[in-house]
């Protein structure tokens, strides 16, 4: 029900982000994100109009609030979504949880829900980055977020 929830986010129904997770490769990339935009908040400075778009657009790698909404967002025909919700109070969380048709899933099959062709592409991540001892994907996207406003 990806398309209905689409709209729903339009109206400004849910205080939350709805992410592909397709393009989420662990927990860490999706809190380094959350940080950079509850930091940007704190200081006022937000790019975007809400904190969870914030959030969407500081997963990206690139300063194009319209191309992150398109990356990370959910899409009309996304199969399987995470939703962050930054400050959640139960009834926050199970209002935005309860819009989803499906399963549930733990957040530890992230890597295996991940598109890692797709999500190597868009962050621009090579094989030979990927080739040191230790690296991850997830790694290698959370560099390109804590960078992206230094360069």
């Amino acid at each position: 029900n990806a398309a209905e929830i689409r709209k729903e986010i339009l109206a400004q129904k849910f205080d939350a982000a709805f992410l592909d997770a397709t393009m989420i490769a662990d927990t860490f990339q999706l809190r380094a994100a959350a940080n950079k935009a509850v930091y940007a908040l704190a200081k006022d400075s937000l790019t975007t109009h809400g904190l969870h778009t914030e959030l969407i657009f500081c997963l990206s790698g690139n300063r194009s609030i319209s191309a992150a909404l398109n990356t990370f967002g959910i899409k009309d025909n996304s199969q399987s979504v995470v939703v962050a919700v930054i400050n959640a109070d139960a009834a926050r969380l199970e209002t935005a949880l309860s819009a989803l048709q499906g399963r549930r899933s733990d957040l530890s099959r992230l890597q295996d829900i991940c598109d890692a062709d797709k999500f190597k592409k868009t962050y621009k991540i090579s094989d030979a980055e990927l080739s040191h001892p230790g690296a991850s994907l997830a790694d290698s996207a959370v560099c390109r977020i804590a960078i992206r406003d230094s360069v």
